[in-house]
């Protein structure tokens, strides 16, 4: 470097660099206040390709003494990193210490530094590089690595992986994804006589998300469509380490593989630290310390020891962090995560390892149901919600594994109130039939009887409810399980008033109440606010607010589902007595703590009767706007309308119809229908709705009933199959195609639909069942 050499520069780019814009923003703008910045993440994430981008194009300006890169990856010792620095930057090597020289070389030249895979020299790169910005006052270094450097002045900067379109996009959004971008280009570099139709959009895009959005996973999947076509690709890549590879003696070894760039992280770790890598790969969603701890600690790796694990696993980019609401979530990319699971094959752990994630998911349904009727009862579903992955793959384990199916059936059970309250209606029915299959004689069969029946009432079919309660109440009288007996003989009750057998209804809830009263009576408050119903169907609105404010009496110190009901029925009965004032204030209310609890049907119940409130004001177009929204509430549990509540609104239904006439009347209902959930309570709350929220009359619901002509026979096959409840792999099996096959078409329904979610789906296959 000097006179008589000229500033040396990156080399140029060999393809198209695709995105990036936010970070390249981000580098420019840290590296004015910082002059050390280290981009660190996970193997193939494209650290290197932005630093080179960065230092050719954005920095050039900013650094008019040179720009000199210094690729890292071929040194084997932290000792020799001075020297790689040396020749990148013309300097022979003088007899006094290298680093000295180099500070003396560089002196005062406003030059950037880029050093590039520094992860495993990097007590190396952080020795010279706290030398050179000592005594180089316009020196900046820009380094990439899996690990941070953690000298001093560093500052950071996690590059994620590409951004994805959200499941569903436009056409032209998922055309403007930056993944599928890539994956386009280098498609065409590899494949020049590639022809990808209009429509393979939709397969790129869901090829990218397998892949996490990684770069280089994206790279190597390009090569591959030179011979297989985009969803033959898509349904190969639970093979990815086998199937994503390219030679080329130009191409460093660990990218010509993604086996080997993970290979390159793993061989980077500590014992503790791959350890924990495979053990924690058992997890297949978010976890948090506590979970790690659990699961993953044993005499090879101490339960103190597993935080430390952690940390180190997401400083080297290999387990990414999240917090919310001051709770940390921890998360493996599919590909690491797949790495994992190699690993824990190898190493014969897989059965203990699964034994333990079931342990565990057993220890904390239990913990979290015995908060299910008391004031941390949202706290104990957010909870659950956050394992729900994880609960839905130990039921899997318990369901597959000889042996485990006694244990499946406990959780399943304990889970009774959570699978109604968080939208999850149809997972809960069918795990907890598929497990009393398998359990004709274990002692939880009473209990799960009665949760199956409970379950069955929630999903709005008295008649397949009636005889698992039935049984269920025998066995446990015949055990002496008192609470089991008393909570069979309370759905029984309901079944009774879902048939319109009132009387009946009112004599078996009466007598739940007293049983329960001598066990818990958090539980007769359940059973008195059914009492309540029977007695407004009985024209008895005096004693059904009786029966709703006893309830709410035997709930003070209780939980906010009970009480919510309460509030619904006792805002019924002041609506019959015309003080639509306070019948509103109290169905409010009531939608408040559903939608705190995340009660879909519980808020398909208030929306209800906030349409019959505004009918009872005159207000008739936001009456059969809330008939609408309650509609599509209903269809994306899914479930029918349960007969009491039609019964309880039929008046005002009728007579919001007459005063808007047939046409008006099915105009806003529909519009309503077409809400999705948050602008569906936003509007029964009376809170500002964003112009677009209510879609204009003629425009039709998102997923259309009509939009069924755009799926092909085998995707409206499926999405009938998602509707009665069935998983991925369920679907699989009953039409005999891989459940990769199938999730894919249910993928594919979402995008053409326009839709988010499978309840969605559902509920879409349930507004076009009648045509």
């Amino acid at each position: 470097m000097g006179a008589a050499q000229p500033p040396s520069r990156p080399g140029s780019e060999r393809n198209s660099f695709v995105g990036r814009r936010q970070e390249l923003a981000d580098i420019r703008q840290r590296l004015c206040d910082a002059r050390l910045l280290t981009l660190v993440g996970p193997g193939g994430v494209g650290k290197t390709r932005l630093a080179v981008r960065a230092a050719h194009d954005d920095l050039a300006r900013q650094f008019p003494d040179g720009t000199f890169t210094v690729d890292l990856a071929a040194v084997s010792s932290s000792g020799l990193v001075a020297q790689q620095v040396a020749a990148a930057l013309h300097v022979r090597e003088p007899s006094e210490p290298v680093t000295d020289h180099l500070a003396q070389v560089v002196g005062d030249r406003t030059v950037l530094l880029v050093l590039d895979n520094c992860e495993h020299v990097r007590d190396g790169v952080a020795t010279v590089v706290h030398r050179l910005l000592d005594a180089c006052p316009q020196l900046s270094v820009l380094c990439t690595s899996r690990l941070p450097l953690d000298g001093d002045g560093e500052s950071l900067l996690v590059v994620p992986p590409l951004p994805l379109a959200p499941r569903g996009a436009a056409s032209e959004d998922v055309e403007a994804c930056e993944a599928v971008q890539l994956l386009r280009e280098r498609a065409r570099a590899v494949a020049p006589t590639l022809v990808l139709s209009p429509d393979a959009g939709a397969h790129l895009l869901d090829i990218c998300r397998r892949l996490d959005g990684l770069p280089l996973a994206i790279e190597l999947a390009a090569v591959r469509l030179r011979t297989l076509g985009p969803v033959e690709l898509l349904a190969r890549l639970d093979d990815r380490f086998r199937l994503l590879q390219r030679s080329g003696t130009t191409i460093p070894e660990r990218h010509r593989t993604l086996l080997a760039t993970m290979q390159w992280s793993h061989d980077l770790l500590d014992e503790h630290e791959r350890l924990l890598w495979r053990r924690a790969s058992v997890f297949v969603g978010g976890f948090d310390a506590t979970a790690a701890e659990s699961v993953c600690a044993d005499a090879q790796l101490p339960v103190g020891a597993v935080l430390d694990a952690l940390t180190a696993l997401v400083d080297a980019s290999v387990v990414g962090v999240s917090t919310v609401d001051g709770v940390s979530s921890f998360r493996m990319l599919e590909t690491v995560r797949a790495f994992g699971q190699t690993m824990l094959v190898a190493a014969g752990e897989v059965t203990v390892l699964r034994q333990r994630h079931r342990r565990w998911i057993s220890s904390t349904a239990v913990e979290a149901s015995a908060q299910f009727l008391g004031p941390e009862q949202v706290a104990a579903f957010d909870l659950l919600g956050r394992h729900h992955s994880e609960i839905s793959a130990a039921l899997e384990h318990c369901l597959t594994t000889p042996g485990e199916e006694s244990a499946g059936l406990a959780i399943a059970a304990d889970l009774w109130l959570y699978w109604e309250a968080r939208g999850r209606l149809g997972e809960g029915r069918r795990r907890v039939q598929e497990l009393l299959a398998l359990c004709p004689h274990d002692e939880e069969r009473p209990r799960a009887l009665a949760v199956a029946g409970y379950l069955e009432l929630a999903a709005t079919e008295p008649a397949t409810a009636r005889p698992l309660l039935a049984e269920a109440r025998s066995l446990a009288r015949t055990t002496g399980d008192a609470a089991v007996a008393a909570t069979a003989t309370q759905y029984l009750g309901q079944a009774a008033l879902f048939d319109g057998d009132l009387d009946t209804a009112e004599t078996l809830l009466r007598d739940a109440a007293a049983q329960h009263l001598g066990v818990d009576r958090r539980m007769s408050a359940f059973c008195w606010a059914d009492v309540g119903v029977v007695r407004l169907l009985q024209h008895r609105p005096h004693e059904a607010a009786e029966a709703f404010s006893l309830s709410l009496e035997l709930n003070a110190e209780g939980n906010p589902w009970s009480r919510a009901h309460a509030l619904w029925g006792l805002g019924l009965v002041h609506l019959g007595w015309h003080d639509t004032a306070r019948a509103r204030e109290m169905e409010q209310e009531s939608l408040t703590l559903m939608q705190a609890v995340g009660d879909t049907s519980g808020s398909a119940l208030c929306v209800g009767a906030l349409a019959c409130v505004a009918a009872g004001q005159e207000q008739w177009e936001r009456a059969a706007l809330l008939a609408g929204a309650e509609r599509m509430l209903w269809a994306s549990i899914p479930a029918a309308v349960p007969a009491p509540v039609v019964a309880l609104h039929q008046d005002f239904r009728a007579a919001t119809a007459q005063a808007l006439g047939a046409g008006r009347w099915t105009e806003h209902r529909d519009r309503g229908s077409a809400l999705g959930r948050t602008a569906a309570v936003a509007l029964a709350l009376g809170q500002p709705l964003p112009s677009e929220a209510v879609p204009e009359p003629g425009s039709g619901p998102p997923g259309d009933p009509a939009g069924g002509s755009h799926l092909t026979d085998r995707q409206l096959e499926v999405a009938t199959l998602v509707a009665q409840g069935m998983t991925d792999r369920q679907i699989a099996a009953h039409l005999v195609i891989s459940p990769r096959t199938a999730e894919s078409h249910v993928q594919n329904i979402l995008t053409r639909l326009g839709l988010r979610n499978r309840a969605e789906i559902a509920a879409w296959s349930v507004r076009r069942a009648p045509s």
